[in-house]
């Protein structure tokens, strides 16, 4: 695979500048200067057999896929509702309308925030005539709030598999993060479909990703919770470089239990420390605040032949730049559809791009509680969510560094079990070429794939919409001090990009009848 040869990083350095001496009211404006400046885009009107077979010729440079990435990644986190994530929103909102995209709208969305600033939290050691600070690679977002002058104690150790109990109780409890690991039989004895040519992901193959963690993670905390424990130290098994900026869990749950992640090595001395008896007192600070705020919802509709809907959906915050480049795709996705004739579209499409991906998916709730009673939910012939293209499969090496493995990152599909979806995903991926991929039956809650990230899957659990839902979900997907522009190939997001759009071109010709017939498994 070719190395990927990257501007010069001479502007992308001012804006970081820019951005640290930043006030938080100026850094919006920060960022519209950082944005990069718009390149040519295709202009002309598309015959109505474009319609039909998608032109490949018609969509966006590599260029302009580089500079969204390396912008994108200059944002950093996009915490739900913080500055930075509604600076995104509104780059969006210039980008559709620049694609064609008139009818363009925002819907609020109000949710209960915690945040916290850099300095308001970590963790030190208390001596008898000194303070130390400990090294700590990030905190856990949503735990709780400690007062400014944090909460101290010794510390307790949980170990592996060990259930807490009361002798916890309004202790710093030292536990390591849940470790879970599949190989692709998880993939190969649910898949209703297989794309593999090249045999990259066999039943054998190991496969650890972050999103296996978070359901045992999540139930961890509760528990702690539950007993009384007054914070939390999360060891995370990889150096600090590989776990600095981890954020989860994501699902914007308010908790009483303050808490900061640590890497293996500090994790061990700590460990070690109290297994001996010599545990030192600590302080944890998480001086974060929680209020009531609103953020938005970006929809667009792009008018077709009737007014029945296909839905083209993503989320716009997250953690770095392929979680998630998924709007941008949109916007490339509708600078083609809005040039298209009106009559060769035989549904309009809505354009949906939520917030709360990071907050429980409260953006999406919101959207279908909003919607419920006034006939839109009823045009809705079927949804498309995406989301993290272009991933490169990068694994941490033997020391636990992250290296990229040449490969491209195992994707997954989500489809209704209806022949007319199945046969649609399976001919996305072909197109694609983007292998190893899996087509796989919907998300139920519970299920080993529940921790996947994406708005298809409470679409579909609320209101039985036909939902497919194409996502990937590399090593680094939740952390937010990576540099993702590197782990991306350009060639492979055109392709994915083409392919979305042709399968969505495809299922609008499908009567509405034969995308609920689902069979028997």
């Amino acid at each position: 695979m070719r190395s990927l040869k990257l501007p010069a990083r001479t502007a992308l350095a001012s804006c970081r500048r820019a951005l640290s001496h930043a006030g938080a009211l100026a850094i919006t404006a920060a960022l519209s200067a950082c944005a990069s400046k718009p390149g040519p885009w295709p202009a002309r009107a598309l015959p109505a057999s474009a319609a039909v077979t998608v032109d490949a010729t018609q969509f966006l440079s590599r260029k302009q896929l580089l500079d969204w990435q390396v912008d994108l990644d200059e944002r950093r986190l996009r915490a739900t509702g913080s500055l930075r994530h509604e600076a995104y929103i509104d780059a969006l909102h210039e980008r559709l309308a620049r694609a064609g995209v008139k009818q363009l709208r925002f819907e609020p969305v109000s949710f209960r925030q915690w945040s916290v600033q850099m300095d308001d939290w970590g963790l030190e050691l208390l001596y008898d005539d000194r303070v130390s600070v400990l090294s700590t690679v990030g905190y856990i977002p949503y735990s709780g709030v400690t007062p400014p002058s944090g909460i101290t104690g010794r510390i307790a150790y949980l170990a592996p598999g060990a259930r807490p109990d009361a002798s916890l109780a309004g202790k710093l409890v030292l536990v390591d993060m849940p470790a879970v690991a599949w190989t692709g039989q998880a993939f190969h004895q649910t898949a209703v479909r297989v794309h593999d040519p090249d045999h990259a992901m066999g039943p054998d193959t190991p496969y650890a990703r972050q999103f296996q963690m978070l359901g045992p993670f999540i139930a961890l905390l509760d528990s702690l919770q539950a007993v009384g424990a007054a914070g939390v130290i999360v060891i995370l098994d990889t150096p600090p470089l590989t776990a600095a900026g981890l954020y989860a869990p994501g699902d914007g749950k308010v908790r009483q239990l303050p808490g900061v992640f640590i890497d293996r090595d500090g994790g061990q001395r700590l460990r070690e420390s109290v297994l001996a008896g010599t545990a030192p007192v600590l302080r944890l600070t998480m001086a974060a605040t929680v209020r009531q705020v609103q953020t938005r919802n970006l929809i667009g509709i792009i008018p077709g032949k009737s007014e029945e809907l296909m839905v083209l959906g993503s989320h716009t915050d997250g953690t770095n730049a392929l979680a998630d480049n998924g709007p941008n795709a949109i916007v490339d996705m509708a600078q083609y559809l809005t040039r298209l004739p009106q009559d060769s579209l035989p549904r309009s499409v809505m354009l949906l791009l939520t917030s709360g991906e990071l907050a429980g998916g409260v953006g999406t709730e919101q959207f279908l509680e909003r919607h419920k009673n006034d006939g839109l939910m009823q045009r809705i012939a079927a949804m498309l969510a995406i989301g993290n293209l272009g991933a490169l499969e990068v694994l941490p090496d033997s020391n636990g560094y992250l290296a990229p493995t040449g490969r491209f990152e195992p994707a997954a599909v989500f489809s209704p079990r209806t022949p007319a979806l199945m046969e649609a995903s399976r001919a996305m991926v072909r197109q694609a070429d983007a292998a190893p991929a899996f087509v796989l039956p919907p998300i139920k809650p519970g299920s080993q794939y529940a921790g996947w990230p994406g708005a298809g899957q409470y679409v579909r659990a609320s209101r039985r919409i036909p939902t497919v839902h194409y996502v990937t979900q590399p090593t680094y997907w939740l952390n937010y001090g990576v540099d993702a522009v590197t782990r991306a190939d350009y060639r492979l997001m055109q392709r994915q990009t083409v392919a979305l759009t042709q399968m969505l071109l495809d299922l609008s010709r499908v009567p509405h009848a034969d995308l609920r017939e689902e069979t028997a498994p």
